[in-house]
């Protein structure tokens, strides 16, 4: 079938997706990107934000992601994330709940010598708003 390829996203934990789509744009650590059916050879580090994904079907699915990996060739994309949720497995309570602990903390860590934590507020945030952001339908 022409203008597919093949998607695979997998997490530490287990195989979230594994289908054909037409595209997927992604989260880079340069800004947001998108890939097509003979893309070049890639491989791309990714922040946490969201994916979205437009199957064989031309349906859009979209999904949060921790950050990771991207990598495709010959029309075989894999993104290896940190964590993976699809936007129906979110919750939007426990997702702002999150945000508002991961601003809190962020609060709390700007005195210096606390880079470290502030760091891991940082990314906590980032997760929560990509999740907020997949869950809510932005």
């Amino acid at each position: 079938m022409a203008g597919i390829f093949n998607l695979q996203i997998v997490t530490p934990e287990r195989e979230v997706f594994n289908r054909t789509v037409r595209q997927v744009t992604l989260p880079g650590m340069q800004g947001q990107f998108g890939v097509l059916r003979n893309h070049a050879p890639l491989v791309a580090a990714l922040d946490p934000g969201m994916v979205e994904i437009w199957d064989d079907q031309d349906t859009e699915l979209r999904m949060a992601i921790g950050g990771g990996f991207f990598q495709i060739s010959n029309n075989q994309a894999m993104i290896l994330a940190d964590s993976a949720e699809m936007s129906t497995d979110i919750s939007l309570e426990r997702a702002q709940e999150a945000e508002r602990r991961a601003r809190s903390r962020m609060a709390g860590q700007m005195e210096p010598g606390h880079e470290m934590q502030r760091d891991r507020a940082e990314a906590a945030l980032k997760r929560a708003r990509a999740r907020l952001r997949v869950a809510s339908g932005r």
